[in-house]
């Protein structure tokens, strides 16, 4: 008896039910998928195994696949692996409890009611802090745009070199 096929069937059996959404679903057979890579055969057929040895399991999943995935991937999939054998070990091995499993609907975010007041802001309009004293000018181009900069009070001669040396550059 492979315990990590019980789990793969117990996911498909909890989406079918809608215990979980198929993109949870997915998730944690991916999570199932991963693990299976650095999991030894004893461990493949005793769930206790796996929870007595997570840590071990977790640093040879890390060196594994540490050049594929971030750490906080890998520590994603960890979680939904140890949620997943959580769950199996209360749902999956009893029908009646599997049948009186409430699932908690998770509050969707109204992405309409919240406005993005930066979204339309342009780069060009915003202007230094109220409290930094700057010289703005601004100059109408022969092609009849407009340049504009704002420069602090107090600058340098170095600064004053830099800026003149990269307008230059612009018309050369």
């Amino acid at each position: 008896m492979n315990t990590l096929k019980d789990i793969q069937e117990f996911i498909n059996l909890a989406q079918k039910n809608r215990k979980y959404p198929a993109n949870t679903a997915h998730g944690k057979r991916a999570a199932l998928k991963l693990f299976e890579t650095v999991l030894h055969p004893d461990e493949l057929e005793s769930l206790e195994l796996i929870e007595d040895r997570m840590k071990e399991i977790y640093l040879s999943l890390i060196s594994r696949h540490q050049h594929t995935f971030s750490i906080k991937s890998l520590n994603t999939y960890k979680g939904r692996f140890l949620k997943t054998i959580q769950d199996y070990k209360r749902y999956g091995k009893d029908p009646d409890a599997f049948s009186r499993w409430e699932v908690k609907n998770r509050k969707q975010k109204d992405k309409d009611t919240k406005e993005d007041t930066k979204k339309d802001t342009s780069l060009s309009n915003i202007s230094s802090s109220i409290h930094s004293p700057v010289h703005k000018i601004q100059i109408t181009l022969e092609s009849g745009k407009t340049f504009s900069m704002e420069i602090p009070q107090n600058i340098s001669k170095g600064d004053s070199t830099i800026i003149q040396k990269i307008i230059s550059s612009f018309t050369e």
